[in-house]
């Protein structure tokens, strides 16, 4: 009776599975054939187009995202190492070789891809290779498998050369994300009005905030709430323990010492999150000229890690191999807060490049490392701290009403003087965006408005 009852259950439950899954393929514009564990396109595009034209009609490859290689010319395309391999040989003499196993997660026919650029391969089923490669047309590559000689593997030439992994590719690829050096102190600056009259205003503004992590908005509107609405121009706020928008001036039992008249050193905002905020956006309100002092000072750290790394390797070290105690606990508030999270100041990725730095004296909480490694880290800190604070590359500013500097918080640190709250006003209004966010936005612009170059490192200890 149990096993007739539990075969009637799985054969439901299966029917279910099953009805479900040719449910989402009609709703996606695709046919599943669940014998093959197959999908075709219901999206038929005209016999007379190209393979190219027909990916790019069936939403199976998007052109805009490959902007910078829009032009990619192929002169050779030969299977190698028994197909195992493809290589390419583009019209500027470099060689680029695919592995069977990459094409196959990568293939742009409508039975791999969806429309909405995902792809679908199930890999416990993949185990190939290609039987035979050649042009289709001037701008796709056609692949024959091994397993399979009914599936066409399709790759649009953009897409390869955008994602070959030669080692000249990468050298290019790394070129292009390397973060630029101010070396002249003097921010970047573009308009409240070209910052919200035009996507190409916009554009501009994205561009300084990704070559230099910096860069101030004038004359923006002194109403409240306006920095939520020129934020929102890149993205939606990154919302923290402070909410979505904080007011940073004097205020009686703050729960941050920013929204008090003390000095502020140089530091980047809650390195205590796993992800801390990305770009950070300040807006001067009011700021009365009796006010003496409250000016800002900023410092790109990756600058400073770069430097110091070069005057003080085995203090560099030190910070790179013991993990910091960031914490934040707080329960004297309305939200108590009790956070706490280890990682060392700065990151390098494979290839020893500095990828991510933390730095924020007042939230570095009590080191909780070996016994062998408090010493070298203090010390470590020690001289990290001098350097910083002496690095001559700073940024100083006054801000004035309709004043908003945005910056990027995981690259450039920022302080403030202190001031005396009793000989008038100084007040600012504070949000963030997401780091990815924004890196991400720069990059739809870079391709839609721009040349297509890749984002510069935002920080964000993203790997490449």
């Amino acid at each position: 009776m149990y096993r007739a009852v539990l075969r009637v259950c799985k054969k439901q439950v299966l029917e279910k599975s099953v009805q479900s899954w040719h449910q989402e393929c009609r709703v996606l514009g695709l046919s599943a054939d669940s014998n093959s564990k197959r999908f075709t396109s219901n999206t038929a595009s005209s016999p007379s187009k190209s393979s190219y034209e027909s990916l790019v009609e069936r939403r199976l490859f998007m052109e805009t995202a490959y902007a910078s290689s829009a032009d990619a010319k192929v002169a050779a395309v030969t299977t190698v190492d028994g197909g195992k391999n493809v290589a390419i040989k583009w019209d500027d003499g470099s060689v680029s070789r695919y592995h069977s196993l990459w094409l196959r997660q990568s293939c742009h026919c409508p039975s791999c891809r969806l429309p909405t650029n995902q792809p679908i391969v199930i890999w416990k089923d993949v185990d190939v290779t290609v039987s035979a490669a050649e042009l289709d047309g001037d701008k796709v590559i056609k692949v024959t498998w091994s397993d399979d000689k009914n599936h066409t593997g399709l790759f649009p030439l953009p897409f390869l050369k955008h994602y070959s992994y030669s080692d000249k590719s990468l050298a290019e690829i790394n070129n292009q994300r390397k973060m630029i050096f101010d070396s002249e102190g003097q921010i970047p600056e573009v308009t409240y009005s070209d910052v919200m009259g035009s996507d190409t205003g916009l554009f501009q503004w994205l561009n300084k905030l990704d070559k230099y992590g910096i860069c101030l908005v004038k004359d923006v509107p002194t109403q409240a709430m306006t920095v939520k609405k020129v934020l929102e121009r890149i993205a939606r706020i990154q919302s923290t323990v402070y909410g979505e928008i904080f007011e940073v001036m004097d205020t009686p039992q703050p729960i941050n010492f920013a929204f008090s008249p003390v000095r502020l050193e140089l530091h980047m905002d809650q390195p205590m999150y796993d992800s801390p905020p990305g770009l950070q956006f300040l807006h001067c309100l009011r700021f009365d000229k009796e006010v003496e002092g409250g000016r800002n000072f900023f410092v790109d750290m990756f600058h400073v890690a770069h430097r110091f790394r070069e005057e003080y390797p085995k203090e560099f070290q030190d910070l790179v191999r013991i993990p910091a105690n960031w914490e934040r606990v707080h329960y004297d508030r309305a939200l108590p807060v009790h956070m706490s999270f280890q990682t060392p100041h700065i990151t390098l990725n494979n290839d020893g490049e500095i990828v991510g730095v933390r730095w924020s004296p007042s939230l570095v909480g009590p080191l909780h490392t070996k016994e062998e490694d408090v010493e070298p880290y203090y010390r470590a800190y020690k001289v990290m701290e001098h350097f910083l604070n002496t690095f001559p590359l700073q940024y100083r500013l006054r801000m004035q009403a309709g004043d908003m500097i945005s910056f990027n918080n995981r690259r450039v640190l920022h302080g403030r003087e202190s001031f005396n709250p009793n000989e008038g006003i100084r007040h600012f209004q504070g949000c963030y965006v997401q780091i990815d966010e924004f890196k991400s936005q720069v990059q739809v612009f870079s391709n839609k408005f721009g040349d297509g170059k890749l984002a510069t490192r935002v920080g964000n200890m993203d790997m490449q």
